[in-house]
Order: C-alpha cells, then structure tokens, then sequence
C-alpha cells in the first residue's frame, strides 16, 4: 500500500539505518497493512510507530525549538544555534522565522506517526486477527496518535484533522483547537479502554492503560487554560489522574537514584522512549545537555534566574551540574582533562548544566558523549501534581494536598509517603504548584506549554537576568503562544500561517 502524506510533511526519516526516504517512495515494506494476517504480522507494524517515536525525540534540541521561550532553558549565544535564539529572543509571532532549520522536525515527526498509526487503524479494520490482539493495537496507534496531535496542537495552533491512510489532495484546511482537542479525546477514550494495564505486559516500552488516562489528564488540564478555558475540564483532569493514582502500581523512586541508566524504565516511568546501545539507537540527550568543553553541543542549559529560584535541597543536586567536566580527546579517545571539573561560573557559557540527562552519558562510543537511557514522556511524579493542580482550581482535598506533598518530600530526599511538618504544606494556590511542576520537570519539556496554558510567558519573561547573553527582541505577548507552521507546509497546501489561521473553536 503506497499512501503517503506528501503535502503535510516536509521531509521523511525512519530509524532504520537512519536514512531518508523520498517522499514517494514505496515504504509498503515497512508498514504493510495488508498482510495483517497473524499477531507477528501486528507487532511488525506497529514497530515502524514506535521506531517514529524515537526519530521523533532523539535529538532535543531540534523538537523543543519553538519552546525555548521558557525560563528552564536557554542556548548558546554563537554557534549553529540561530533557530533555537529564535525562540528563546521571541522573534516570531507574525508568521516571520517560518523556514528556520530545525522548527519543521517536529511537525515532520509527529505527522509521520499520524500517518503510519491511521494506516494501521484502517487495516485492522480488515484483519483475520482475533479482536484481542486487534484492540490493544488499535488502541496503541491510536494513543501514539493522539499524543502527536496533542504536541501539534499545543506547538502550532490549530492543525488539520486526517484520520485515514490516503494521500492528502492539498485542500486540507485547518480544523480548530476544539475540534483537534475532542478528536485526540476520542481516541484516548478509547485506548484507556484497550490497553493493557502496567505491568501486564513484558515490552518495556509499550503504551499502557495508565499512560493513556494520564494523557488524557494531561489533555484536560490544558484544555482548562488557554486558550480555550473550559474550566469544567479540571475536574475531568483531577479525576483522570486520580485513577493512575489510586491504581497503587507507580511509585516515585529516591531522587538521587532517579536518573540513573539503571533505573530507566522503572516504576516511576509511565510512557518513555526507548533506546538501546545493542541496537545502535543512540539518545542525543546528554549531547544536547553538554557544554563544548564536556564534549557535547552546548545546545541546552538552564537560564540563571531559573536555577537561582530552584529550591535548595537534594532535587537540586540531582537536576543540576554545577561542576562542570573537562574532556579532551586522545587517540580517538574521550579523556578528562587537568583540571577535571570547573566551577559552573567559570565554564564556557557560564551557566550549570542539566545532571539529570548526562548522569547516564556513555562517554565510550565517539568523540562526543551520547546516551542510551530511555526518556521518559510521562513520570508518575507529573501525575500526582496534575492532580493536585486541576485539584486546586476546583477546590483543594486533603488527597490532592498530600500528592503535592509526596513530590515535595521526594524533592527534600525524604521518604515520600511519611508526612513531615518540616516539608508538608496544608494548602497551595494553583501557580504554586505550577513552580512546583517547573521545579520537578526542569528541561522535560513541560514548561513552555505550563506557560502558555496559564497565561504567564509575560510575568516569567519579564524575570529574565540581564546577563543572559541571549537578549529578547520583544516582551512577549499572545502573538508568541504558538509557533509558526514550517514555511513548506504552508507553501505547499492551503493551509494559512498563524495567527490569521489560528482558530480557537
């Protein structure tokens, strides 16, 4: 079956090999859904989703380009890094900076997993398989589906709606943030339904139950903010979370142990991405989250204001490198340096780096450290303070306040379901736990959207240090909420550029 979806994505990339493919190619050999004759044959054809998946979210810096509005993370102020001071200076909002490198990888990726799960949704239509197997896989493209709407939505505004196979005619237009928001519940409805629960399969790294109610949780939340503000959707998002919560199998893990590669994958993990150094699929997180000097890209580190309002206490010390490694290279080799460490300030962009995503580095592979460890999309810490937030604007509970104090206990290196009155708070406003969120999910990109949806880029902005050397050229309004569309897109369909096309319902 050759269906490909020429207008809408701008450039093709499958993990196998990592290699392009032209976009008329015939991939049938890749996701061929005619053949859906045995569960094998289903596996095969989810695996091109999930391998999407992992293209999708291997290099950070390239997906969270239009994020770096966001005060938990800035760039270098030289070097290739132009599209990412795009956003971090604010210097969109018009439709302008629409053909920048890496702002399309997003919107590529996440429209090549649309297309491989709607194909796999209409060939199971037709399956001889038994409905067991047919449900749970549905359920599963449907989840990485929706996942990749909702990035869209939340990114660029309003998007188009497709939801089968066949070659887009161009004339697609772009249905509203609404209407992008029922359809991406309608399938979690359905695939928190299906998929199996935690646990209940061995394939590390399968979507599950519990990771579609804590999508969908998600989905609620930012469904009550901006832009549509349906405030009765935070009672659906505390509810949603809540029966992650109450299920009793995620646990949060002692934060010093937390990023460690042997602890990918573990209870605290709820979705994550895979990668493996058997399989040479290399994670560029550590690479990203590197300076120059420890052998990485200096693509990615925490701004000054941000870490300096960081709590003090062992959450701190996981999320932060404040010693900053001196490598070199020798015969081919990553070595230490004399001195081996220098103190952030006296590093080369003068900031510390993110601990959490090189602790796990792989030093042993190139020049440059890369990593292995598996990302994780979703924690189960994000779950307890999606409760306690969506809780909070509804009317706090005593359940809601404890969530928000487990994760405060586990920030302080206290075991987290004991009370302690020295950690415990017995209330908290919304953006209190909105900091808290921003605190416990630095540089996972959550923050840009916890922003946006609370209305707050502007007050954040406006705290930016003046010695950051990436300077905005604007104070930012509305007009910087969302992201352009890639410039090919939109030359090459009918689809109009924000903000004229941004449509709320």
């Amino acid at each position: 079956m050759k269906r490909l979806l020429n207008i809408l994505l701008i450039a093709i990339f499958i993990t196998s090999g990592h290699s392009c493919i032209d976009l008329e190619e015939d991939v049938s050999s890749i996701l061929d859904i005619d053949n859906l004759r045995t569960e094998n044959d289903v596996i095969a054809a989810l695996t091109p989703i999930y391998r999407q998946m992992q293209v999708t979210h291997r290099n950070p810096q390239n997906l969270r380009t239009p994020t770096f509005g966001a005060d938990d993370i800035t760039t270098w102020e030289a070097g290739n890094k132009a599209p990412l001071r795009v956003f971090d200076r604010f210097d969109y909002g018009k439709g302008e900076n629409a053909e920048i490198n890496w702002l399309a990888d997003g919107w590529n990726n996440y429209w090549r997993i649309i297309y491989f799960a709607n194909t796999l949704i209409h060939g199971l239509k037709t399956s001889p398989v038994s409905e067991s197997v047919k449900n749970i896989a549905d359920a599963e493209a449907r989840f990485l589906r929706a996942m990749s709407y909702f990035n869209l939505v939340r990114t660029h505004g309003n998007v188009p709606i497709i939801l089968d196979g066949n070659q887009p005619t161009g004339e697609e237009v772009r249905a509203t943030v609404l209407a992008n928001y029922l359809q991406i519940e309608s399938d979690l409805l359905i695939a928190e339904a299906a998929l199996p629960s935690p646990g209940a399969t061995s394939n590390v790294g399968r979507a599950s139950s519990a990771a579609a109610k804590t999508l969908l949780a998600d989905l609620y939340l930012t469904w009550g903010g901006w832009p549509l503000k349906d405030n009765s959707k935070y009672a659906l998002a505390a509810a949603k979370a809540k029966e992650v919560i109450d299920r009793g199998y995620h646990k949060l893990l002692p934060i010093d142990q937390l990023w460690l590669l042997s602890n990918q994958n573990s209870l605290e993990s709820i979705f994550a991405v895979q990668f493996s150094k058997t399989e040479n699929m290399t994670s560029f997180y550590p690479t990203a989250f590197s300076f120059h000097e420890a052998r990485g890209f200096s693509d990615i580190f925490p701004e000054l204001q941000f870490f300096r309002s960081f709590p003090e206490g062992p959450r701190k010390q996981a999320t932060f490198a404040t010693q900053i490694p001196q490598r070199g290279v020798a015969a081919g080799v990553i070595v230490s340096l004399n001195p081996a460490f220098k103190p952030w300030q006296q590093s080369q962009r003068a900031h510390p780096m993110y601990k959490k995503f090189t602790i796990s580095e792989d030093l042993t592979v190139a020049t440059q450290t890369f990593g292995f460890r598996a990302v994780e999309l979703y924690r189960y810490a994000e779950v307890l303070l999606i409760y306690a937030e969506a809780q909070a604007r509804i009317g706090e509970t005593a359940s809601s306040i404890e969530a928000l104090n487990q994760v405060k206990r586990r920030a302080a290196g206290l075991p987290y379901l004991t009370p302690n009155p020295d950690v415990d708070r017995t209330t908290a406003t919304p953006n209190e736990i909105v900091d808290e969120r921003g605190w416990e999910l630095a540089g996972e990109c959550k923050r840009w959207f916890d922003l946006v949806r609370t209305e707050r880029v502007e007050e954040i902005a406006a705290l930016r240090d003046p010695a950051e050397n990436v300077k905005p050229v604007r104070s930012p309004t509305k007009e910087q909420y969302i992201a352009p569309i890639p410039f090919q897109a939109i030359s090459t369909s009918k689809i109009t550029q924000n903000p004229e096309g941004f449509k709320i319902q």
